[in-house]
């Protein structure tokens, strides 16, 4: 998945941080909110994918993550348990950045 023109959870972060116009933040707060975004991000997007999986999916998928497994696993996993996936990442990350926002 590393590509140059992609960006990674960690940019979108960034991009949040800086959407929300933030102007006060010092280095620490800033790291700390950004950690949070991240783990936000990622449960919202576990919570929607484990929403589009059929019941043997979710449960398959529940084994995987017990293991804690890398993201190239988890991402694996999604690309070949949903159509379109890249889509359905895209799609649910632009709705966690319009509630984040506020936008929605």
């Amino acid at each position: 998945m590393p590509n140059d023109t992609q960006l990674t959870l960690d940019d979108f972060a960034e991009t949040l941080i800086r959407d929300k116009q933030y102007t006060t933040l010092t280095e620490t707060t800033h790291t700390e909110l950004k950690n949070d975004i991240l783990k936000r991000a990622h449960d919202y997007l576990l919570a929607k994918t484990i929403a589009k999986l059929t019941d043997e999916q979710a449960q398959e998928l529940d084994k995987l993550l017990d293991t804690n497994p890398e993201d190239s696993k988890v991402q694996d996993f999604i690309k070949a348990a949903i159509p379109d996936s890249a889509i359905f990442i895209g799609d649910t990350l632009f709705q966690f950045r319009q509630v984040y926002l506020g936008l929605a």
